[in-house]
């Protein structure tokens, strides 16, 4: 069985970028996945090459991914794998989108890796010994204040109207409180552009596992933010997500909580 070392980031960072390659030579082959989301062929192409290659490694770990599902394995050790976070963009072509790849212990993200193909950025962190993009120490931005914070948030094609709703609540909330709102829709990208200062804050309503988020929402914590549901408390299994830099989140918090139905 491999190491889970330094040694993993190279080689995961191998099999993504060659599949990733590979699978551009495809037909992208567009097809309808829940309500007006899609999934491609390179999707599918690339989820199939990596959960090879993690079978290979570590053959008794379960494995999570985007397209199969839950694969049961005999072990602690989890995989959480979206090949492409933000196939929407990818598809239209539109350079927001990522590979994700983080690795549980139970319930504790120990591993994590992104691949930021339009900025040729790698982002990845082991537990407790920070996050790193191109080999560069992360740290969250220093500011203080909401009003000069950029913060992203997500609202995708298939949220409930209820999911709506709230988004545009938080919209509406927070538009005349902040710099900037940003809606980016590759969770990926944004929870790293957090972990490196670029944005303040993400806000998702809508309650999920974190699949393309658990590589992220390590990063940040490594780089010294804050990670939390829209209450404030510790995310359970299926939550709501609050990202910071720390210094805003109480006040978001706050926010959130008065003024959300």
């Amino acid at each position: 069985m491999k190491d889970i070392d330094s040694n993993l980031v190279k080689d995961l960072q191998k099999i993504i970028l060659d599949s990733y390659e590979e699978a551009l030579k495809l037909n992208r082959n567009v097809r309808n996945k829940e309500l007006n989301d899609i999934v491609t062929d390179v999707d599918i192409f690339m989820e199939t090459k990596i959960i090879e290659k993690i079978k290979e490694w570590f053959p008794e770990h379960s494995i999570y991914s985007e397209e199969k599902g839950e694969m049961i394995g005999n072990s602690d050790y989890m995989w959480f794998i979206d090949p492409i976070d933000g196939t929407i963009n990818f598809a239209a072509g539109i350079p927001l989108f990522s590979t994700s790849i983080a690795l549980k212990k139970k319930e504790e993200t120990v591993f994590g890796l992104v691949i930021d193909y339009s900025q040729k950025d790698i982002y990845y962190a082991f537990a407790g010994k920070g996050a790193y993009c191109n080999e560069k120490r992360l740290e969250v931005s220093n500011n203080d204040k909401l009003s000069n914070s950029i913060l992203s948030f997500c609202l995708t094609s298939h949220y409930s109207d209820e999911h709506i709703k709230n988004v545009l609540n938080v919209e509406e909330k927070l538009a005349s409180k902040v710099r900037g709102l940003r809606l980016v829709v590759s969770g990926a990208i944004e929870l790293c552009w957090c972990a490196s200062g670029k944005i303040d804050g993400v806000i998702n309503v809508k309650p999920s596992v974190g699949l393309s988020s658990a590589a992220g929402k390590l990063f940040v914590k490594e780089a010294g933010g804050k990670v939390t549901n829209l209450k404030g408390n510790r995310r359970n299994k299926i939550d709501t997500l609050l990202v910071t830099n720390g210094k805003i989140h109480n006040e978001l918090v706050e926010i959130l909580n008065n003024n959300m139905n």
